[in-house]
């Protein structure tokens, strides 16, 4: 049994209705939850129904965190149909088009992916399966999201540019799994289980959800003509070889210092300090290929 979980922007488009249709001609239902809470208790109902249950998240990015959050276990397995603006994660498992995402559901397989485990101060918790930030990219995240222009890598872009003007570095204690506490000036934090967000920027171009591991990007304190020069360099991956810029692999990472905005997948997961670690093969996804490399 599918279970449909649908961008609500995805019902006004033609093609976004088309699809459902399809969706629907193969025996799916459109879950009726607007939130975690809604919608983990209407899955667990349908679970006792059909065991064989699979969510199927018709968006992007934002509508797999959803599903992913929403699960009231790991065993029911997520597919993507990628109907959103970003859809980094959709690509990650070989899915470029809603196509390709409904040829996945009749031929395509589960496989076990990992995902990243995010613990606030106040001990509210949250999944994600792209990237986690921290600092100046959040705070554009955060701009961004109360934009009602443009979509997608634009909207991005242009909250990036107003957040330049009040650019500044944090103080924050880094601890990496296995190693000692340190403190850090740092304009950034990127903690990725896969590679790319807002469309394709590679902000973590070693993260891959395959390898038990984050791949965490610092970014330390830097003027805004450097952050300018660099920034571009994200769309494939080579920002990391500014000398600035470092990398490091892990099972886990806490942030700590004083009250910042965290995101993952593009949504607001709420304030840091903050602490993430993997869930290696812990969550089942429909993927069209085994998930391509960064």
């Amino acid at each position: 049994m599918y279970a449909l979980l649908i961008k609500p922007t995805v019902r006004k488009s033609r093609r976004g209705r088309r699809i459902i249709a399809e969706l629907k001609s193969l025996g799916a239902i459109e879950l009726e939850g607007s939130s975690s809470t809604q919608l983990r208790a209407e899955l667990e109902n349908l679970q006792n129904s059909y065991p064989f249950l699979v969510v199927v998240a018709c968006g992007g990015d934002g509508t797999v965190h959803l599903a992913v959050n929403s699960l009231p276990n790991m065993d029911i397995p997520i597919a993507v149909i990628p109907l959103g603006t970003g859809n980094d994660f959709a690509r990650f498992i070989g899915i470029k088009n809603p196509i390709e995402g409904i040829g996945t559901l009749k031929n395509g397989a589960a496989r076990n992916l990992d995902f990243a485990f995010i613990t606030l101060a106040n001990n509210e918790t949250r999944k994600y399966v792209g990237v986690a930030s921290c600092g100046f990219d959040a705070q554009v995240n955060e701009r961004a999201n109360t934009y009602r222009g443009p979509a997608g890598t634009l909207k991005y872009l242009i909250a990036l540019l107003v957040e330049l003007s009040k650019l500044s570095a944090r103080e924050l204690d880094i601890t990496l799994s296995g190693e000692t506490k340190r403190r850090q000036t740092l304009t950034l934090v990127a903690i990725g289980n896969t590679s790319s967000y807002g469309g394709g920027m590679k902000m973590c171009p070693s993260a891959d959800a395959n390898d038990g591991l984050l791949a965490v990007t610092f970014v330390a304190k830097v003027s805004r003509r450097i952050l300018l020069r660099v920034l571009p360099k994200v769309f494939w991956g080579t920002h990391v070889r500014h000398p600035l810029v470092t990398q490091a692999s892990c099972a886990g990472i806490d942030i700590g210092g004083d009250s910042f905005p965290v995101y993952a997948d593009g949504e607001r997961v709420g304030q840091g300090p903050v602490s993430i670690h993997v869930v290696a093969g812990g969550l089942r996804v429909w993927q069209a290929m085994p998930a391509n490399s960064p």
